[in-house]
């Protein structure tokens, strides 16, 4: 604003959609650049409910030339949750059960994945107008296109998200029995069980940025995601001993987990599960993607025996839920 005449600016509201869709713009292509060269695969920064109801992260607040910003996906994620815990929400601001399944649906990583998959130019246009209901002639003058081209790429966007979109389990309680019985599984190292739990087209995406230990392509088949994801949890094991503890959290509105060595959050897991099963596993461990993250409000004492954590170590505390 310094840098501005602030008598020049007729509509305020007007002039920092420009400038601020094209500075979003801006960042949005130059993530792009940086994500042909990064390592193994990107997945957004997480949005983490800890228990108790203290959210953390926007998918944003990361900085740093490996750091690839969430961007209008982050802006997309925190509009929805505004949308629905705000006046569209039941008494007191409370969100109501079908509205949570949509913010689910909305802000969830695996939609977070498909926004990705737009252009920088679509994905503006996308979130100024079925976001936050920005006309098109508004749109136009933010990207430096014609009202006609600003309409295309939006109706573009749309169907690229619709038809990317997946599928999702509304029921809340199956999706945390399931979870649980997840981590009981492959706490306990019972292959048969965890296997079960998995869709048999069970994708992992693992997001380490080159800057922590991470599978450098997805990994697909139930089989081959079971063996992963037990092999893993041996490696933080045997890295971290009795100081390794997890404690579900809910991530991007789905079930997850979030895996601590002693007080340092390692690990950000979430789970995408449809009629039962686990379609995708989204994993980041990438420490820049991380750092925004407040700390676990209720943390695990540091002797082991108290909090809402709970130990990795099989048998001591990681019995398998029963999913009836």
């Amino acid at each position: 604003m310094r840098r501005v005449d602030a008598d020049e600016i007729d509509d305020l509201r007007a002039w920092l959609t420009v400038v601020v869709s094209r500075l979003c713009l801006d960042q949005l292509r130059s993530a792009r650049v940086r994500r042909e060269g990064y390592v193994g695969p990107w997945l957004p920064e997480p949005l983490v409910s800890w228990p108790g109801g203290d959210t953390a992260g926007a998918g944003g607040g990361v900085d740093g030339p490996r750091a690839a910003s969430g961007g209008f996906g982050a802006a997309a994620a925190m509009a929805a949750t505004e949308r629905f815990a705000g006046s569209g929400g039941g008494a007191d601001g409370q969100v109501d059960p079908p509205d949570r399944v949509t913010l689910a649906e909305s802000v969830s990583m695996a939609m977070m994945v498909v926004l990705e998959a737009l252009s920088p130019a679509e994905r503006t246009a996308f979130v100024l107008h079925d976001v936050f209901g920005y006309d098109f002639a508004e749109i136009a003058e933010a990207t430096g296109r014609t009202q006609a081209a600003a309409r295309q790429l939006a109706s573009r966007a749309r169907r690229h998200v619709r038809d990317g979109s997946v599928r999702f389990e509304p029921d809340p309680g199956l999706r945390r029995r399931v979870a649980d019985a997840f981590l009981a599984a492959a706490a306990g190292g019972d292959l048969a069980g965890l296997t079960a739990l998995l869709d048999p087209d069970v994708i992992v995406r693992s997001d380490g940025g080159g800057l922590a230990r991470a599978a450098r392509r997805p990994i697909t088949g139930a089989d081959r995601a079971a063996r992963f994801i037990v092999g893993i949890i041996e490696k933080g094991l045997a890295d971290a001993g009795p100081r390794a503890w997890t404690r579900p959290v809910e991530v991007n509105g789905e079930p997850g987990f979030a895996y601590h060595d002693g007080t340092a959050l390692r690990t950000i897991a979430s789970l995408h599960i449809v009629d039962g099963r686990i379609t995708e596993i989204n994993i980041v461990v990438n420490p820049d993607k991380l750092r925004h993250l407040a700390p676990d409000p209720s943390p695990r004492e540091a002797d082991g025996g108290g909090g809402a954590g709970q130990s990795m170590r099989p048998g001591q505390s990681m019995r398998r839920s029963s999913l009836r």
